[in-house]
């Protein structure tokens, strides 16, 4: 049973992966949870997303069983679910727009969550979907700053990048990169130009609403 939804789901993403959107610049945030910004496309596999266009008084609803009550008002929940386009997404099956559409895309915290197969497949997909000239930024945790937490005697802190007691999938890393590590990644998949990037800085719009964490986190920008 399990193998045949697989195969549904599969063939419900394949239809998707041509989505034609009726805007003159396309930004893309994959992953997004609700740290968006304005204009950009966020593409994300959440109950959040789902449910992003049902109107407010049941969204109000949902906000009780929201894990996001730790982070947001119920009106700021309500108004970012409301004000933003939401594309309700599993990436594992690719990105659901066509082939050089999007002019910016934008990733956080999200590519360490996924086995490094499923990655390399998206960071693919990236370079399908983004145009010539067209800028891709990943923020990831940089692997050069957890181990540097071991040496420095921050056992608890270390571990917590590879283990917790969260049962969602989305909480546990997968696997973890230095600017080398994903740097060859990119290059592989068919980026030419690659640039570490420092916190709020860069090509890509809107990073001093998007970027987070600055100080366990790798910046990258990569250009078609």
């Amino acid at each position: 049973m399990r193998r045949v939804i697989d195969i549904i789901i599969t063939i419900i993403a394949k239809l998707r992966q041509n989505r034609t959107l009726n805007q003159t610049e396309i930004k893309l945030n994959l992953g997004s949870g609700l740290q968006v910004a304005k204009n950009w496309i966020n593409v994300d596999t959440s109950y959040n997303a789902f449910f992003s266009n049902y109107p407010s008084i049941f969204l109000k609803l949902i906000y009780k069983i929201s894990g996001t009550r730790k982070y947001y008002s119920k009106e700021e929940y309500v108004k970012i679910l409301k004000e933003n386009k939401f594309i309700h997404h599993n990436l594992k099956y690719g990105i659901p727009l066509k082939n050089n559409s999007c002019d910016f895309i934008f990733s956080s915290h999200f590519l360490e969550h996924l086995p490094p197969s499923d990655a390399n497949n998206l960071l693919i997909e990236m370079f399908r979907c983004i145009k010539n000239k067209g800028v891709v930024r990943i923020a990831i945790p940089d692997l050069k700053y957890v181990t540097k937490l071991y040496q420095e005697g921050k056992k608890e802190d270390f571990l917590k990048f590879f283990f917790t007691e969260s049962s969602n999938i989305y909480e546990h890393h997968n696997y973890m990169y230095d600017f080398e590590l994903i740097r060859d990644k990119l290059k592989k998949v068919g980026f030419k130009k690659i640039y570490q990037r420092n916190y709020q800085e860069g090509l890509v719009p809107d990073i001093n609403i998007l970027d987070n964490r600055p100080n366990e986190t790798l910046f990258l920008e990569a250009v078609k």
